[in-house]
């Protein structure tokens, strides 16, 4: 089994798209969507283990990453579940489980209300039914790009969004170190599209009760983003969900307790698989 993944482009609705494979191609397919702001390397310390069953995909999103960005900006829910059912339909995969991250488990979340019973199932992380307008995320938009001076600059500066997190420092190097790009003068840049993190609200909640397919929720501990009272919610709303919390844990759940997290979706992969099989 390999550990480094593969890097591969694919042209999606004029665009071209980035994402890295792992694992036997004839496995179940597993895409990986991550969230705002953030890149498909998020997954890379927890993707080897996942690829031990599946093909695992994480997906750079449009204008992150690696993937291109878009002119004038067209970066709302509905562009990204575009683009991810046209990569779903080119790669002809099958019912693939989809798990995303905030705005990627979001798009997710979206998806699952658009497709059959017949698909394969859900992991949501931390994000509920409903995107609003955020006021810092709009500052944070009309701000100019900051530049880093060296490679040692990055590290420091460097935080996430919301920046608690119990993740490694080696852990959040890895995530800076895929975050930026170099221009020629040596200095570095972020590599997502400023013009992300700023869309139109979208609400979900009358969907909710048609996602016929397995559905898992997990939030952490101590996030602020999906609190446990519409986790409670969201898994009474949905037929087939489950929903977890996962101690000693903030909105970046995987980056927090890797362990836990995988531990929490192989469990529900297998269990999904054997009810299906």
């Amino acid at each position: 089994m390999r550990h480094a993944p593969t890097s591969r482009f694919i042209r999606v609705n004029g665009l071209a798209l980035h994402y890295l494979e792992w694992g036997e191609s004839t496995n179940p397919a597993l895409i990986l969507l991550h969230g705002g702001s953030a890149h498909a390397h998020w997954w890379d310390h927890i993707a080897p283990t996942l690829a031990r069953t599946h093909r695992v995909l994480a997906l750079d999103l449009r204008g992150h990453g690696e993937s291109a960005w878009t002119h004038p900006p067209a970066y709302e829910i509905a562009d990204y579940v575009a683009d991810l059912e046209g990569i779903v339909a080119a790669l002809e995969l099958d019912a693939p489980v989809l798990m995303g991250h905030s705005l990627g488990g979001f798009v997710a979340l979206h998806y699952a209300t658009t497709v059959t019973m017949n698909h394969g199932a859900f992991v949501i992380v931390d994000i509920g039914s409903r995107l609003r307008p955020s006021r810092t995320m709009r500052l944070l938009r009309s701000l100019p790009p900051p530049t880093y001076s060296t490679e040692a600059d990055v590290y420091t500066r460097f935080r996430l969004l919301p920046a608690e997190t119990w993740a490694t420092p080696e852990l959040l190097r890895h995530v800076a170190r895929h975050s930026m790009r170099p221009d020629h003068a040596g200095r570095f840049h972020l590599k997502s599209d400023r013009a992300v993190m700023t869309r139109q609200p979208c609400d979900l909640e009358s969907q909710l009760a048609r996602i016929t397919c397995p559905i898992l929720f997990i939030r952490g501990q101590y996030s602020r983003t999906l609190s446990a009272e519409r986790l409670s919610h969201l898994v009474h709303t949905c037929p087939r969900a489950t929903g977890i919390e996962i101690p000693q844990a903030g909105h970046h759940v995987f980056l927090d307790q890797p362990v836990a997290f995988l531990d929490t979706v192989t469990t529900f992969l297998h269990e999904t698989s054997r009810a299906s099989a």
